[in-house]
């Protein structure tokens, strides 16, 4: 057989793609460094500076302060203008890039990214055997990464919008509910329930013990400690009945029996509670996510979530894009009668109402 014609163009073009990529990666370390030597807090409110005087705010050599600048500048993230070569950091960046919660997305995710040089390793062995990796097998640095962005993108929401969206569950916590977190990891949404609803008890359950060691620990620093334990224990064994709210937050997908797990949520709800299930905002079809998200999504399940399911039993992985349908059809099958998206705003996940 004669070699196939390679077009030239689309081999540039091909490079391109690439090299974007490349930049994209070494880039979220340089956001991260930032957010680390407090170089984005400098620039918050300080009006246009020259590398010399954000070295002089921040306490970053100058040298490298500049060429922070300089990256940042090309990248679109601070503003350059060139008469002064002063740089400024736009109001919409200081209120993400320089709060502390806020940015605490990007130091998530450059953690995770971090730990990938050694789990790696453990994943693409799996690629050729077909084995898992569980979450207990990566390293320490992917457990706190994934607690910082979910203290960053999912806990000012779920106290903000999405509990006040489950019709009649702000009254309920405020007079005394009984919660439940299925694959609660380092607790942070159940801290920030507990402190938000006081009268209420909470329960977080994880199979990992090490993260509910650290739970632990965070739940009596927050002084919430006598209204919130955590247990380790599986999504379709974990103890008590008659929960008002049962919550898989960015968890059910990970899971080895997701169907198996709502079964065990819908006998352990009350026959008037709600399952609220988080999930990462896919659409159903591939072709409809081929975009940034859908990229995201993809290779987190091929190098996390995927592999986890499978340590945990999972013959045919939901995957971490499965779709609000696949979703619905799980949650019927589980015999919920009632399943709605709620109708709130939320860029990265789409949340899901699940009544008996």
């Amino acid at each position: 057989m004669s070699a196939p014609t390679v077009n030239p163009v689309e081999v540039e073009e091909l490079m391109g793609r690439l090299l974007s990529d490349l930049a994209a990666a070494a880039g979220l370390q340089m956001i991260h460094i930032g957010i680390r030597t407090g170089l984005w807090q400098a620039m918050a409110g300080a009006g246009p500076l020259t590398p010399a005087e954000l070295s002089a705010r921040s306490g970053v050599a100058e040298p490298y302060a500049r060429e922070w600048l300089k990256h940042q500048a090309v990248s679109g993230y601070v503003d350059y203008d060139p008469p002064t070569e002063r740089f400024q950091l736009p109001a919409a960046a200081a209120a993400v890039l320089a709060d502390n919660t806020q940015s605490g997305l990007v130091a998530g995710f450059a953690s995770m990214l971090a730990s990938m040089a050694t789990d790696n390793v453990l994943v693409e062995e799996a690629f050729r055997t077909g084995r898992g990796v569980g979450w207990h097998e990566r390293s320490a640095a992917h457990w706190r990464g994934m607690d910082l962005a979910t203290r960053a993108e999912v806990v000012p929401a779920l106290v903000a919008d999405w509990i006040p969206a489950l019709g009649g569950m702000t009254d309920r916590l405020r007079a005394g509910a009984a919660v439940a977190d299925v694959g609660c990891g380092y607790g942070a949404a159940l801290i920030a329930l507990a402190q938000t609803y006081p009268a209420s008890s909470y329960t977080g359950f994880d199979y990992h013990d090490a993260s509910i060691a650290q739970a632990r620990k965070a739940a009596a620093a927050a002084g919430v400690a006598d209204r919130l334990t955590f247990e380790v224990a599986d999504a379709t064994a974990y103890s008590g009945s008659g929960y008002d709210l049962v919550m898989f937050v960015d968890t059910f997908h990970d899971l080895g029996d997701p169907l198996g797990a709502l079964r065990h949520a819908r006998d352990a709800v009350a026959a008037d509670g709600t399952v609220l299930l988080v999930e990462f905002n896919a659409a159903d079809r591939l072709e409809d996510n081929a975009n940034p998200m859908g990229r995201l999504l993809y290779a987190s399940s091929a190098l996390v979530c995927t592999p986890n399911a499978i340590a945990q039993g999972a013959h045919d992985p939901l995957g971490t894009a499965p779709g609000e349908t696949r979703l619905t059809r799980i949650a019927h099958d589980a015999g919920f009668t009632r399943v709605r998206r709620l109708p709130v705003d939320a860029l990265m996940n789409l949340i899901i109402e699940l009544r008996p």
